[in-house]
């Protein structure tokens, strides 16, 4: 991530992202925005901001009408972020006309400091506003500043679209991101059988219960819907390759995946971020699908690694501000 240092109402900026992104102008000391401003940038900067840095405004009748020939010459309305000392620049400047001159305003506050006198609320009128508080955990910071701004200055219009037919509540049904599970149980001989799944919810802590739904046309049904026990294996971010061995039809889905048992003899993927072994407590005929709900046994996890995720028919990973 580099900085230009470009000129806009005859005052010096800097600027990140792609010019053609919607702008975010910030106002005030960096360090004043943001505990980690720079990676506050960064994150505004990957998703899909124009980020504009300018330099503290003289809290003094000269600094509103600077602000404003800014506003003014900047090549879009953008979303301005300010610290809450700022703000006797940033009200004045948008007077009246703000809402023409600002899609919305992010006053960045300290604990306790957020509230806005009645003076700057007149004067304010019009422009959305949100307050965030400045404190150590940039994360939530950031995703409080991108959520705010992509209610009020979408990075691209919205563009719904609606409708009852199976593709249509098939991609509104992708919209909603899920882990990836392999979901496996063992056959009326004894071999390990087992298959990819993301429709996994926790049900109950007490008694605990988790459920997978399964659709009715998959070769494997009869054998979940006579099962006893089965598992449960959330699979990490480097097991994308097992997630489409266990999605294909082939003869032997474990030929090459370490696994192993716990009690029951139901498959346990080794490497699998987190397994549940578990007891068959209610099968739920809905529709064309079964909902198989099972008690836990026993649980296992890796907390330092990264879940794979689905999301739109896509694998994808997390992403960390």
């Amino acid at each position: 991530m580099t900085a230009s240092p470009p000129r806009i109402g005859g005052l010096d900026v800097e600027s990140w992202g792609d010019p053609e992104d919607p702008i975010v102008l910030l106002i005030g000391a960096p360090e004043r925005l943001s505990g980690d401003w720079r990676r506050s940038v960064r994150a505004l900067v990957e998703a899909g901001r124009h980020v504009v840095l300018a330099a503290d405004f003289d809290q003094t009748e000269d600094g509103p009408a600077a602000l404003r020939r800014l506003l003014t010459e900047i090549p879009s309305r953008p979303a301005i972020v300010c610290a809450d000392e700022t703000l006797p620049v940033v009200a004045p400047a948008l007077a009246v006309t703000g809402p023409a001159l600002a899609s919305c305003l992010v006053i960045v506050a300290a604990e306790g400091q957020g509230a806005l006198s009645p003076e700057v609320e007149t004067l304010l009128a019009g422009v959305p506003i949100q307050v965030v508080l400045r404190g150590d955990d940039a994360e939530a910071e950031n995703a409080a500043l991108l959520g705010f701004l992509e209610r009020q200055a979408p990075r691209e219009a919205m563009l719904y679209q609606a409708g009852s037919d199976p593709r249509t509540l098939r991609d509104a049904l992708g919209c909603f991101a899920t882990g990836v599970t392999v979901v496996t149980t063992l056959d009326e001989a004894g071999q390990p059988v087992g298959l990819t799944a993301n429709s996994f919810s926790s049900v109950s802590l007490d008694p605990p219960l988790i459920l997978f739904c399964l659709a009715r046309s998959s070769t494997n049904v009869e054998r979940f819907r006579q099962a006893e026990h089965f598992a449960i294996n959330v699979l990490h971010i480097g097991q994308q390759p097992t997630s489409g061995v266990f999605a294909r039809s082939q003869a032997d889905r474990f030929q090459d995946v370490a696994w192993e048992t716990w009690d029951t003899g139901a498959p346990i993927l080794s490497g699998a971020l987190a397994s549940f072994e578990c007891g068959t407590e209610q099968i739920v005929e809905a529709g064309d699908h079964l909902v198989i709900i099972g008690r836990v046994k026993r649980a296992r996890f890796e907390p330092r690694r990264d879940p794979l995720l689905y999301f739109r028919g896509k694998y994808r990973r997390l992403h960390f501000s």
